[in-house]
């Protein structure tokens, strides 16, 4: 049996690396104003159903826009708290 020595070549990475997106850098501010905008709208359309119509908390059309601004609220702290 004959072994072969180690080849002196460099390892091929196993993925290449991708090229940068020219649009990447311009979504941060636009991300960020689109889901401030969710979220102060969410929570409008909560608050005006809930004071404005009196309806019930646990109403649909009062819980429902109010867990969707929750949710894009948390999502504009993530983007905004990122560090890109």
């Amino acid at each position: 049996m004959s072994a072969e020595p180690p080849s002196r070549e460099p390892r091929v990475k196993a993925r290449l690396p991708f090229e940068p997106q020219p649009f990447k850098g311009g979504t941060r501010p636009v991300v960020l104003v689109l889901y401030a905008a969710l979220t102060l709208g969410l929570l409008g359309l909560a608050l005006y159903m809930g004071l404005v119509e009196r309806l019930p908390l646990t109403s649909g059309y009062v819980a429902a826009p109010a867990i969707g601004a929750l949710w894009f609220g948390l999502r504009l702290f993530m983007v905004f708290g990122s560090r890109r």
